[in-house]
C-alpha cells in the first residue's frame, strides 16, 4: 500500500509543478489594481508589471480593466503604436499614441526606451482617442510620454516579458473644447500576447 502511495506522489509532484508554471505565466498577464490614495480612481504608480494604467480625462478616471488587455504595442514599418485600452464612465475608450521613427523588432528591444521622454507634439507623433461612438485624431496643445523604467523580467532564467513603466500627460481639444489628460501612469508587462511587429 505504501509503495502505491509513493508512486502516486512521484506521478503527482511533476504534474503539480507543471501546473504551477502555467499559473505563473497566467498570473504575469493579470491586472493588479491598487488605488492611489492621492489620486482617487487611478492606480498607484508602480514598476512591477501590474498591467495597469490610469489618467484623468478632465476629472474622469480613464483606467485599465481586468477584462481587457490594457495595452497593445504594434510596430509597423517604422512606427511604434501604443494602444491603452480601458474604460471611462462605463464606456470603452482607447488612447493610441504613435511614434514614428522607432521600430523595435522584439519586445525585449523596448529596453532602448529606458529613461526616455518623448515630446508628442514633435513631427511624426500622433494621438488618437477612440470611444464607443467616435474616433478623434487629437490636435495636441502639448503632450509628453515618459518611459521612467524599462526592464527585462526573467522567470527561471528565461526571459518572459519586458516591464514598461512611466507617465503621460496631454492637453488637446475634444468637441472644440480644450481638455487635459493628466496624471497618466502605466506599468505593463509586454510579451508574446501584446507585442506585434508586422
Amino acid at each position: 500500500m505504501k509503495i502505491i502511495s509513493y508512486l502516486y506522489l512521484i506521478i503527482l509532484i511533476p504534474v503539480f509543478f507543471s501546473s504551477c508554471e502555467k499559473m505563473d505565466d497566467i498570473s504575469l498577464s493579470q491586472t493588479v489594481f491598487i488605488e492611489d490614495p492621492y489620486y482617487p480612481g487611478l492606480p498607484i504608480y508602480s514598476e512591477w508589471g501590474y498591467n495597469t494604467f490610469g489618467a484623468y480625462i478632465d476629472r474622469k478616471p480613464f483606467i485599465s480593466t481586468e477584462y481587457e488587455l490594457p495595452v497593445k504595442i504594434i510596430v509597423n514599418p517604422d512606427t511604434l503604436h501604443i494602444i491603452f485600452r480601458g474604460r471611462m464612465d462605463n464606456m470603452d475608450v482607447d488612447l493610441k499614441l504613435s511614434i514614428k521613427g522607432y521600430s523595435p523588432a522584439t519586445y525585449y528591444d523596448l529596453t532602448e526606451l529606458d529613461n526616455t521622454t518623448i515630446n508628442l507634439k514633435e513631427t511624426g507623433r500622433q494621438a488618437i482617442l477612440k470611444t464607443t461612438n467616435e474616433t478623434t485624431i487629437l490636435n495636441l496643445i502639448e503632450g509628453e510620454l515618459k518611459f521612467n523604467r524599462v526592464q527585462l523580467l526573467y522567470v527561471d532564467e528565461e526571459l518572459t516579458r519586458t516591464i514598461v513603466s512611466g507617465y503621460f500627460n496631454l492637453k488637446t481639444f475634444l468637441n472644440d473644447e480644450p481638455i487635459a489628460i493628466s496624471y497618466g501612469r502605466f506599468d505593463f508587462g509586454i510579451g508574446y500576447e501584446n507585442f506585434y511587429n508586422y
